[in-house]
């Protein structure tokens, strides 16, 4: 049967960057629950992850405030936004209404192309590996990737380069492991959806935190069973008191900094 470290060991086990930060902000006791939260994130079985990020309704994160949208109904294209979280996603920017956003992962450009429809006063950076990307060839192998099958496959951009918005998107091209953030401008909302594995997700998430001086709104896509290294991430930040919550029905993480 298995037993319960005691909670010395559970505090030792868990001491990483981020309960040393609860340490220096807040004091012994904050250190030791975060340990503690840390301990339990990293034994979590993925259903585990999933269940300890509660949820907010789309409807909870607008309040009362009343976006319009416009959006078409598409079919299914592997990689791309299905349109319930792209519904979500839209209706969270409009209600925001942002001067600059942030997207990392353009691959076609599907969801690049929707946000910059909506966004009719603000501009969409959006950023890529390069187009001639190869994974043999890699000169940032220090971050593991992920879905290389989708990098082979891209036509970057190919979904609003030819549309009247692409006059509003700015498109970058290089790995954000070693991409230089402050292309992006001053953006303050975040949607991050390149690589899931968990080093690419810490990096952007903290690139782009910095970006902004901690006062944005971010999303994060794939956070779900599948994916791991978000939920890792996701639990992670909460440890470190950041209320991240899943948006229900989506598998989208959303976080407003205050």
């Amino acid at each position: 049967m298995y037993q319960l470290p005691s909670l010395p060991t559970r505090v030792l086990l868990g001491v990483n960057l981020a309960s040393l930060g609860a340490l220096l902000r807040s004091g012994p006791r904050r250190f030791g629950r975060a340990c503690t939260r840390s301990w339990q994130t990293a034994r979590d079985t993925p259903s585990d992850a999933l269940a300890r990020i509660p949820e907010i309704s789309v409807g909870e994160i607008v309040g009362a405030r009343r976006p319009v949208i416009r959006m078409p109904v598409t079919q299914y294209e592997d990689g791309m936004l299905p349109n319930h979280e792209l519904l979500a996603l839209l209706s969270i920017l409009v209600a925001e209404s942002p001067k600059e956003v942030l997207e990392i992962g353009t691959y076609m450009g599907h969801t690049t192309r929707q946000m910059a429809e909506n966004l009719t006063n603000g501009v969409v950076h959006t950023v890529d590996l390069p187009e001639d990307f190869a994974s043999g060839s890699d000169p940032n192998q220090e971050l593991p990737k992920d879905d290389f099958h989708l990098i082979q496959n891209r036509t970057v951009g190919r979904e609003y380069k030819d549309s009247p918005c692409a006059s509003r998107v700015r498109q970058h091209f290089g790995d954000s492991a070693s991409w230089d953030f402050s292309q992006a401008g001053q953006s303050t909302f975040f949607f991050i959806d390149g690589s899931h594995t968990y080093e690419y997700c810490k990096s952007d998430s903290e690139k782009c935190f910095a970006l902004c001086n901690g006062r944005g709104v971010f999303l994060w896509h794939d956070c779900d069973d599948g994916h791991p290294g978000v939920m890792q991430f996701v639990n992670e930040w909460r440890a470190m008191g950041r209320d991240l919550r899943r948006i229900t029905g989506t598998a989208i993480a959303y976080w407003k900094s205050a």
